[in-house]
């Protein structure tokens, strides 16, 4: 998996490669604070989507700071 920040549609996807091709991306906008998926191979497997998803939500925005 690969993040990376996207400046032309402003906001961060992480996406995943498999075997040199670009199989999918999850993207967090940042205008809306939405995530949005795009798969760019079909039958991707549902376990590895999942996993794909989790990871985003971990590692892209937003990100909540605590200040105590």
């Amino acid at each position: 998996m690969t993040r990376a920040r996207d400046l032309k549609r402003e906001g961060m996807g992480l996406e995943l490669h498999h075997n040199d091709r670009h199989v999918a991306e999850v993207f967090f906008w940042d205008a809306t604070e939405e995530f949005t998926v795009t798969l760019y191979q079909l039958d991707v497997p549902l376990e590895v989507l999942q996993q794909l998803i989790t990871a985003a939500e971990n590692t892209l925005p937003p990100v909540t700071k605590v200040h105590g």
